[in-house]
């Protein structure tokens, strides 16, 4: 009825095509028209009665249109937290403007909210706190409305159900080591401070990275991956966990931990007649890097060669660095 001009009873005829897959330019014709009655309930005169039954015949063909007093619901997220907030909706199928939306926590007969209603929905905002009633952070709630008008009380909607997750102590995380290759791997240690951890998740910056169980080995390649690789990658890792036995406890993130990825492919390396080996300049921010959370000034790592850091004093100016293929 988009764009149509609505009536009580409106009668539409409806037809359809398709395009054909795989060929770009056939298009079949139009189907037989079907003959349909739309109803706009918002026509009709506020009415007592519980359902309405509306029976038309086209040719051999019959239709039937039921309106039933069962109000729907709906929530604008099944998962908060502790502190947190959550809309729910009720929806009324007949605008009972002046009666009063009720809404209801679990298997309770006493609403939990009342709202009067002045359309054909109401918005209830209610609390974590609210949800919970007392009971430990980490239980499932359902909540259900119905209306009441006067004497008139419509049945009940369905159940949704909202949990509120509970947060424990953030955990430690250790990673080691802190510069690596692309292609090599890193311990990761998520450790919880006071409870055993059922499983844990893993964050590049922002973005999840999952893995289980806490404490393992893993590839460079799956912490950077989606992320637009470069010679030298540092990078925020932080972790969380869930409380083993406790099916809605996540824990707060750990204290980020940076680490830089290097990409060998990425070198570019050049000769030293002098010497023979290969040598290629390292960015001065990546001696920082190793200084500041290593404490090394000089830094071997696996690729089938070193890439070596080397700390030399002078009295020109800061440390001389550069990378080696020997």
């Amino acid at each position: 009825m988009l764009w149509e001009p609505i009536s009580l009873f409106n009668e539409i005829s409806v037809t359809c095509k398709y395009k054909r897959e795989g060929w770009d330019y056939i298009r079949s014709e139009r189907s037989n028209p079907k003959k349909i009655l739309v109803v706009g309930w918002a026509w009709l005169p506020k009415l007592s009665c519980l359902w309405i039954v509306v029976i038309v015949t086209f040719g051999v063909c019959g239709a039937r249109v039921v309106s039933s007093d069962k109000p729907w619901i709906n929530v604008n997220s099944s998962d908060i937290m502790e502190g947190d907030w959550v809309k729910v909706l009720c929806g009324v199928p007949i605008d009972y403007t002046g009666g009063f939306c009720r809404l209801y926590r679990d298997e309770t007969k006493i609403p939990l909210k009342t709202l009067q209603t002045n359309s054909y929905t109401c918005e209830f905002l209610v609390s974590a706190h609210e949800l919970l009633a007392g009971r430990r952070a980490g239980t499932r709630t359902t909540v259900r409305c119905d209306y009441k008008l006067q004497n008139y009380v419509s049945v009940s909607s369905d159940n949704k159900v909202v949990v509120v997750w509970g947060t424990a102590e953030k955990p430690v995380l250790t990673m080691s080591p802190q510069v690596l290759m692309l292609d090599s791997r890193v311990h990761v240690n998520c450790e919880a401070p006071q409870h055993k951890a059922s499983q844990c998740t893993g964050y590049r910056d922002t973005i999840q990275v999952d893995w289980i169980p806490c404490n393992h080995q893993m590839k460079a390649e799956k912490l950077m991956e989606w992320a637009s690789i470069s010679l030298f990658n540092e990078i925020s890792v932080s972790c969380d966990y869930q409380r083993e036995g406790w099916d809605y406890i996540q824990s707060e993130k750990s204290d980020p931990k940076k680490i830089l990825v290097v990409d060998p492919a990425r070198l570019q390396i050049s000769k030293d007649h002098t010497n023979g080996t290969f040598i290629c300049e390292v960015p001065a921010r990546v001696q920082d890097f190793v200084i500041l959370h290593t404490g090394s000034k000089t830094l071997s790592l696996e690729m089938g060669g070193k890439l070596t850091l080397e700390a030399i004093n002078n009295s020109t100016g800061p440390f001389n660095q550069t990378c080696r293929s020997v």
